[in-house]
Parts: C-alpha cells; sequence; structure tokens
C-alpha cells in the first residue's frame, strides 16, 4: 500500500480534533469540508481553508458555531442561493 495513502490527511484530523474539542458533528464535518475542498482545488491562500487555519477555524466554530456553519456553506455552495438562505433562516440569522 501506498504510504501516502495509508496517512491520515489533515482534513481528517482536524474533523477528529473538532469533535473532541465539543464542536458538533454537522459542523466538524462541514469544517473538515472546507479544509479538503481547499486543498483540492488549489483556492488562493486568501482563502480560509489552508492547513494553517485550522486552528482558527477551530476557534470560529466553539464561538459561534451558528455563523461559522453559515460561512461553511457559503464558502462551500456559493451558487446554491437556496440553500444559504435555507441555512440562514435555519440557524435564525435571517
Amino acid at each position: 500500500m501506498n504510504d501516502k495513502a495509508a496517512k491520515s490527511a489533515y482534513w481528517d484530523d482536524w474533523q477528529r480534533e473538532a469533535l473532541a474539542a465539543g464542536v458538533a458533528a454537522p459542523l466538524a464535518t462541514l469544517g473538515m469540508e472546507v479544509l479538503r475542498a481547499h486543498r483540492k482545488n488549489r483556492w488562493p491562500k486568501e482563502f480560509l481553508g489552508r492547513e494553517d487555519d485550522g486552528p482558527h477555524m477551530l476557534t470560529m466554530c466553539l464561538e459561534e458555531p451558528a455563523e461559522t456553519e453559515l460561512f461553511f456553506i457559503e464558502n462551500l455552495y456559493p451558487y446554491d442561493a437556496a440553500l444559504i438562505e435555507s441555512t440562514r433562516v435555519r440557524l435564525g440569522l435571517a
């Protein structure tokens, strides 16, 4: 087996750390998806989601979970206006 494939990706490590810190599972999964999407799509460093952003993202999740969930949705699905709006309403941020 490829040694690299056997190692856990940093986004998976981040998700486990977030769950251990008390972040709700759905939000931890969204954060993991932001980190993975940033790496896989090679987004510019100005976008949130670099490996170095992990600690900041964890703080965001713990301090403002609703706002962070909306922010992650907006970043992952920027053209899905219906999803963004329904998330905003569901979280009481409308």
